[in-house]
């Protein structure tokens, strides 16, 4: 896998920075706002300040839209290449494996990892990898912005972010340990069925319809309890990430009108949009992480496969021609015989 990496470095290098790019260029808008909420209206030049601020305003927008789309483009081909070479190399894994370790797998296991898991390495790279980076850069050129506007309004509005990416994080770490044991779940589903199915004919001849049918609704029936648990979890850290963020934005406004008075009204309009737009980019953080979990669990099959060593040396065997001259030959020497 580390050469495959290594094979595009440069491509992944370039992604990198095109991300920095974009998500600078997302942050800015709002800090230029900033700057013309705070102009001096009573300015003779006025109206060339605002056209000059319209120009930047524009100007920004239609540079993060240029770069999104190069780097959409790079990141998309680039992934694509990443992942025909590692099927190509599973597949020519799987191939030269010696019968003892085909042993090990049955057919279905070999089958989802070729198929499935390698297509979960596309959402692994392409989308959640990807959409986590870049979500977590947009935070933080969205702090740095707001520490050049106010520090001390700042300061109130990182420790809110920081106290809901803790929750993000708490929950985030069950949530990925509930889809692990759906993964485990799953995989003795599908082993039981493809027994199941292979032995079609004993279980017809020995009438164990019903005692199948009710192993599979024991395995079906314990997925669904792990399934609700995730659900809850899924779903309860949303109110606590809500309240957190109101009493952030009320201690910056409090903080702002009552203590220093002296704050100007684009800082505060600044700071406040940025620890609302914060959550935002949180919580697709904490979705992507949940179904991170799945992606991994794939990486982590497909790397069991690729450091299997015990391998077959096809070199060694013999090309079916001179099998067939062989027998050629020796059905001569009987008839001569």
């Amino acid at each position: 896998m580390k050469k495959i990496i290594k094979k595009y470095i440069k491509s992944i290098i370039i992604i990198g920075i095109l991300l920095l790019i974009c998500d600078f260029l997302s942050a800015l808008p709002p800090y230029i706002v900033k700057q013309v909420v705070d102009i001096d209206f009573t300015r003779e030049d006025i109206i060339h300040t605002i056209l000059f601020f319209i120009c930047i305003y524009t100007s920004v927008h239609l540079g993060r839209m240029i770069f999104k789309y190069i780097r959409d483009v790079l990141i998309n081909t680039t992934i694509c290449k990443i992942l025909k070479d590692i099927r190509k190399m599973l597949f020519d894994k799987i191939l030269n494996f010696k019968m003892s370790t085909f042993n090990k797998y049955n057919s279905s296991e070999l089958y989802t990892r070729l198929t499935s898991d390698v297509d979960n390495l596309f959402d692994l790279f392409f989308g959640f990898l990807y959409n986590i980076l870049n979500n977590i850069l947009y935070i933080v050129f969205m702090i740095i912005m707001m520490f050049v506007a106010n520090i001390n309004l700042a300061v109130i509005g990182a420790i809110t972010v920081i106290l809901i990416s803790f929750v993000v994080y708490k929950f985030t770490k069950v949530l990925g340990r509930l889809d692990n044991e759906i993964l485990k779940k799953r995989d003795r589903e599908h082993k039981e069925f493809s027994e199941l199915y292979n032995k079609s004919k004993l279980t017809y001849l020995f009438k164990l319809q019903d005692k199948n049918l009710n192993k599979m609704n024991d395995l079906f029936y314990s997925e669904l309890k792990i399934r609700r648990k995730y659900i809850f979890t899924h779903h309860f850290p949303y109110w606590i990430i809500t309240m957190i963020q109101a009493v952030g934005i009320y201690a910056i406004i409090y903080y702002a009108l009552n203590i220093n008075i002296a704050i100007s009204l684009g800082s505060i309009y600044l700071v406040l949009y940025y620890t609302k737009e914060c959550k935002s980019p949180l919580e697709e953080i904490c979705n992507q992480l949940e179904e991170l979990q799945t992606c991994i669990n794939s990486y982590k099959r497909i790397k069991i496969l690729l450091n299997e060593t015990n391998e077959e040396n096809i070199d060694k065997g013999n090309y079916i021609e001179n099998l067939n001259r062989r027998y050629r030959i020796s059905k001569c020497i009987n008839e001569i015989r």
